[in-house]
């Protein structure tokens, strides 16, 4: 079983993390916070495991040899983490990184999800974890910010972009470390290179790589693609802050009506 972008099975797909997030943000309504909680943390284990297992298998295929892929260091894999120790510790700087950063990039991978046309089927635990692992991602960061665990505000907001920040620009001398030492070409972050098919590439054009000793770097599309991250999650925020604030304004009204 393939893979065609563009299809009516990408646009199932595409559609698919709204409507988990829908559904079991209905199947949830009447439960506590508490227990909000622990579906949100039990979901977030499960996504552990769905990554787990794809590395398992890629070790496999590898014939046991180390590959940069079973690192969870990508965005999207790195997402897993975040949301499983958000709804652990309830921590309300971690659930606003999942909104802001995770959600979008998550998203893009579902839009711009390429890379399933190279797989000869979809039908294994990398295909699969593709696939389930991005729903779980998008839709458990909607979960989590309909169902009040997210709490957005400036210093939460400046927060979370100094971290963004920092992983950003670290991930450029590990992608370094794992293609000099390792001889791996890894892309973590996709401060490397661009995934094919989608609007980085422009970027990427835009700019020539430059090699120090060894060092790649190719500034431009570092810069310009820093920078639409930094649109992406601000839009985001002031959409996420603006219907946050429209609701607890809706609530207080409520209040002073009964």
């Amino acid at each position: 079983m393939t893979f065609t972008m563009w299809s009516f099975g990408h646009f199932i797909f595409i559609l698919s993390p709204l409507v988990f997030a829908f559904i079991l943000i209905y199947l949830t309504k009447n439960k506590t916070q508490e227990e909000k909680r622990k579906i949100g943390l039990w979901l977030s284990w499960l996504a552990i495991l769905i990554l787990v297992m794809r590395n398992i298998e890629i070790f496999y295929k590898d014939d046991f040899q180390f590959d940069y892929e079973i690192v969870p260091l990508q965005i999207c894999h790195f997402a897993n983490f975040v949301l499983l120790l958000a709804f652990w510790k309830n921590s309300k700087p971690l659930f606003a990184f999942a909104l802001l950063l995770n959600l979008p990039a998550a998203m893009m991978s579902i839009l711009f999800a390429n890379s399933l046309e190279n797989y000869a089927t979809i039908l294994t635990f990398r295909g699969m974890a593709y696939i389930f692992g991005h729903l779980l991602i998008v839709s458990l960061a909607v979960y989590a910010y309909v169902t009040g665990f997210v709490v957005l505000n400036r210093s939460i907001f400046q927060k979370t972009l100094k971290i963004v920040a920092v992983l950003y620009v670290s991930s450029v001398f590990i992608n370094n470390l794992f293609r000099l030492v390792f001889l791996q070409e890894s892309n973590f972050f996709y401060t490397f290179k661009p995934e094919s098919g989608t609007p980085l590439e422009i970027f990427f054009d835009w700019g020539s790589n430059l090699n120090w000793g060894g060092f790649m770097i190719n500034p431009i599309y570092l810069v310009m693609t820093a920078a639409l991250g930094f649109v992406v999650m601000g839009l985001v925020y002031l959409l996420a802050k603006y219907l946050q604030d429209r609701r607890a304004l809706s609530y207080k009204q409520e209040l002073v009506t009964e």
